[in-house]
């Protein structure tokens, strides 16, 4: 039998969870968009128009959607959170010494996501019908991709504030203060708070952490629970929490909670789950043996940011 902690774990999820969707859906105007090319063999329809979709359902508000332009042709086409957030994956976190090595640590595994990516690719049939790609990453970005349609580029935006890709998907920014971060590795546009960016500074946070922190804050919260409104920012982290852990990158930088004995941790979430234990013991193994490697001989992984961009896209 679980106990209290366990329950309220899974009850506080559950509720995450059940306001998350709708939330998603009014910040961005409509219902999520997934497509995901149908492979094409020699029984395959062309064009192939899923015969399963309600085109022409007026039942609710949403249903034209789908003959709008949402459904593609030759596209497995998904419209619910549902089909994102319910995949699985192998997620592993790392203890660092210090915020340097996190840091470094971070920096030197960004480019091994899109790498495991592929190594773990596990997610070929959705929906009852064989895609053309075969890792859960697009379906997931798409299911709680939350831009408005001025922050998507679809309509003119009076702030000019055009977010280049959903809160779930691939990292943006190097962050590591080693000399061997090079400025040029980070070669990508990447929209941040100004306001926040400007009060890490002016407390002592360094302009390349401060962007990655403030790159965060671009992005609104998707749940708010009334009791967790007011609080003690010195005491506990849960509005920074709130941000922070509901943008879903290939790693992500974690900093101590307050008052805790845990340290600044990284974690590594690109790879998907397998069959059995031996696949997944085997690949999490492999990820600590090579977190221990990269700081041990201090490796030098760093390809341009567009090029970790350019991996993920392709899965």
């Amino acid at each position: 039998m679980p106990n209290l902690a366990t329950a309220y774990f899974y009850q506080r999820r559950s509720q995450i969870h059940t306001h998350v969707s709708p939330n998603i859906r009014s910040r961005r105007g409509s219902k999520v968009a997934i497509n995901l090319p149908i492979f094409i063999d020699a029984k395959t329809p062309r064009p192939f128009v899923d015969p399963t979709i309600p085109w022409q359902r007026s039942i609710y508000p949403e249903d034209p959607e789908a003959k709008n332009g949402a459904a593609l042709i030759d596209h497995i086409y998904m419209d619910a959170m549902g089909f994102g957030m319910g995949c699985c994956c192998l997620q592993l976190t790392f203890q660092s010494c210090n915020v340097d090595e996190a840091r470094r640590m971070y920096d030197a595994l960004v480019p091994v996501g899109p790498i495991m990516l592929a190594l773990t690719a596990a997610s070929p049939v959705w929906r009852g019908y064989l895609a053309d790609v075969d890792c859960r990453w697009n379906v997931i970005a798409g299911s709680v991709d939350d831009r408005t349609p001025e922050e998507r580029g679809l309509k003119p935006s009076k702030s000019n504030t055009i977010i280049p890709k959903s809160r779930y998907d691939s990292v943006d920014l190097y962050i590591s203060n080693d000399w061997i971060n090079k400025p040029e590795y980070n070669d990508e546009h990447v929209p941040y708070n100004e306001a926040n960016f400007k009060r890490l500074r002016d407390h002592g946070i360094d302009e390349v952490l401060a962007k990655h922190i403030s790159h965060l804050f671009i992005r609104d919260p998707l749940v708010i629970f009334s009791e967790t409104i007011h609080q003690d920012d010195a005491s506990s982290n849960d509005h920074f929490e709130n941000i922070q852990s509901t943008n879903w990158q290939t790693l992500r930088f974690k900093p101590p909670p307050p008052n805790s004995e845990i340290g600044w941790r990284v974690e590594f979430r690109s790879m998907e789950v397998q069959m059995t234990d031996f696949e997944n013991a085997s690949f999490a193994v492999f990820i600590v043996l090579l977190s221990r490697a990269i700081l041990a001989f201090n490796l030098n992984f760093y390809i341009p940011i567009s090029k970790v961009l350019m991996g993920i896209s392709l899965k």
